[in-house]
């Protein structure tokens, strides 16, 4: 086994840890607190079986195109909850069900399942980011954040892993397809692993 791809399992064992206490604990948290545990639950589950299907040399793309819909979805009902009293919901509601539908129709007729759906997680990247740079100046005003109360911290540390999470993989996004075709295995591999880095930091 090569060193990056012992490198590569190595980062994902935190997220495993993660997933599997998250779980334990679920109904211990908070239902503000609970879309966060779903979505880092859900990140575990779906890595475990992409690393598996990636040790059997058998594509496993398909996973990245489940978890971007479903991830979206997750992250916009946290940031409904942050703007609740301030944006309608059905604002929010609009903008998941166009991206979701968006990226079912991008599976089936540009990026298929197979391939690097780049578009779609470059969109989601840029929606995240514009999300968590306006929590940024919501948090500010303490008189928009009253309905928060003690949940405000989680917020802050929420909405700062994904700023950091989706503005340094954005061109990991973007340039994915060109990564995976024309890059060796091991730069590919590199490449990954900071991705999986920067999932633990998120």
């Amino acid at each position: 086994m090569s060193l990056t791809k012992f490198i590569l399992i190595i980062c994902h064992i935190p997220i495993f840890y993660i997933s599997i206490n998250l779980l334990f604990k679920f109904s211990q948290f908070r239902h503000e607190i609970k879309p966060v545990a779903t979505y880092l639950i859900l990140t575990g589950i779906l890595f475990a079986i992409s690393l598996v299907l990636w040790f059997y040399n058998i594509n496993n793309l398909i996973i990245l195109h489940i978890l971007v819909p479903l991830r979206f979805l997750l992250l916009i009902t946290i940031y409904n909850k942050i703007f609740s009293g301030y944006l309608p919901k059905w604002i929010m509601q609009i903008v998941a069900a166009i991206f979701c539908i968006y990226s079912i129709v991008n599976t089936f007729l540009f990026e298929t399942y197979d391939t690097f759906n780049s578009s779609a997680l470059t969109i989601e990247g840029v929606v995240m980011i514009i999300l968590s740079l306006s929590t940024y100046l919501f948090l500010i005003d303490k008189r928009m954040t009253k309905h928060l109360k003690d949940f405000k911290r989680s917020i802050e540390w929420v909405n700062s892993g994904v700023f950091i999470y989706y503005t340094t993989t954005l061109t990991v996004s973007y340039f994915g397809k060109f990564i995976i075709e024309l890059l060796s295995p091991e730069l590919s591999r590199y490449t990954w692993m900071v991705n999986s880095i920067l999932i633990i930091i998120m």
